[in-house]
């Protein structure tokens, strides 16, 4: 049996797979009508849009540490469970806000932060699971299946949220996202009996005896995040990578607080465009999913990485360009693509990588510890985007992240990375 075949016969994956199909086809849908509605609905300047993306990482920041330690105390198939619910309901009221004439740029930050916290708790969960679900040696083979169903969904799911918008307007659409939600929790019902109990013992032979009260709490928690930071940095590679993806995201945040703007105002395109568009992304996306394995195999880890934040880079250069360089249409549609293409290629073997030399019973604590790290200069690029491109304009906001992305990469050439492989 080879092991592509066993992943389909363990059903505790099967569930998490789609969990994440359903989940991602209406996230796929509101990740392009929710700034549309900010945009075409509300008017928003690139400083609100700025605060926009700001909203969708603070989350990280605020709660990702405590959500790690939560995350290796219990369970994770019930916190998967209640983040998509929580989800669902939050979403729903952005269309009935809008039926009653109420929708306001306030209630759309407020909306994208609580469901970005509830979203902190899903993935971090989400990526603990994995490793007790599936052997080590098939982690590059479940992230790939992943990676290549949010792709298929990538493709379709923008270009379907550009003709929704254009029918229906943007916060209707989002509807969708709502019912996804609600149909990935169901989904997840199965993974309990799967899934192992954490350990309740402490990490390290040296901590104290439990005290009850609520300082001992604090400090039990205070321990168990230490846990996940100590391990974080004492591994070189966990500490190399964590380096590295700050400045990528970064330059993300950066581009991201315009690239909406960018898109309607720059290139005049309409949300059908725009759908059409992001949907090239998802084919780069689903070429990456299906290459990620061979890449990795044939160049290792560490070489994966390099060349697909060479394409990455090469997207982000060519999108700010894109009116410059014959169809505009043709151009995005490209750059798109090989931003999917080298995004994915380079995720798949990074989060891999991660989840082979990391304990599974700290895994969840050291993903928190890196998302605070992430997601907070992710915050900071968020406003640095808006404020670029009030000041200094969209095309040349897109390119300082894409400068950023080029740092990122001569860091990926350090021997620690490069030469990284899953054993």
């Amino acid at each position: 049996m080879t092991p592509s075949d066993s992943l389909w016969r363990n059903r505790a994956f099967t569930r998490l797979w789609v969990a994440h199909v359903t989940s991602g086809a209406g996230t796929a849908i509101t990740s392009v009508a929710l700034p549309l509605a900010a945009v075409l609905v509300l008017g928003a300047t690139p400083t609100e849009m700025g605060l926009l993306a700001a909203a969708g990482s603070l989350p990280n920041l605020l709660f990702g540490l405590v959500a790690g330690v939560w995350v290796d105390r219990v369970r994770r198939r019930p916190i998967l469970i209640w983040a998509d619910l929580g989800r669902a309901l939050l979403l729903v009221t952005i269309p009935v806000a809008a039926w009653l004439g109420q929708l306001s740029f306030l209630q759309i930050w407020i909306i994208t932060f609580a469901t970005g916290t509830l979203t902190v708790f899903f993935q971090i969960a989400a990526i603990s699971v994995l490793p007790a679900l599936v052997e080590k040696r098939q982690l590059v083979d479940a992230n790939s299946k992943l990676s290549t169903s949010e792709a298929v969904i990538s493709i379709a799911g923008p270009a379907a949220a550009g003709g929704l918008v254009q029918l229906f307007s943007a916060p209707r659409a989002i509807l969708v996202d709502a019912v996804s939600y609600l149909l990935s929790a169901l989904a997840l019902a199965g993974v309990a009996e799967e899934e192992p109990q954490s350990a309740p013992q402490p990490d390290r032979e040296d901590s104290p005896e439990p005290v009850n009260g609520i300082r001992a709490a604090v400090a039990s928690i205070g321990r168990e995040v230490g846990d996940g930071v100590y391990e974080l940095l004492r591994t070189p590679l966990l500490r190399t990578l964590t380096i590295t993806s700050s400045l990528g995201m970064l330059a993300g945040a950066i581009s991201a607080a315009v690239q909406m703007l960018f898109l309607v105002n720059q290139l005049d395109f309409t949300p059908s465009i725009i759908g059409i568009v992001a949907a090239c992304g998802g084919i780069g996306s689903l070429v990456g999913a299906l290459l990620a394995g061979k890449a990795a195999r044939f160049l290792q880890a560490g070489r994966t990485l390099v060349l697909g934040k060479l394409l990455w880079i090469a997207g982000t250069l060519l999108l700010a360009t894109a009116d410059l360089f014959g169809p505009e249409i043709a151009a995005a549609g490209f750059a798109r693509a090989l931003v999917g293409l080298g995004s994915t290629l380079y995720f798949v073997n990074q989060l891999s990588l991660r989840q082979a030399i990391t304990s599974v019973r700290l895994l969840g604590r050291v993903t928190a510890a890196r998302r605070f790290v992430l997601f907070g200069v992710a915050t900071v690029g968020a406003f640095i985007g808006g404020a670029l491109g009030e000041s200094i304009g969209l095309r040349p906001t897109l390119l300082v992240g894409s400068a950023a992305l080029a740092l990122e990469l001569a860091l990926l050439l350090l021997p620690t990375i490069r030469q990284a492989r899953i054993e």
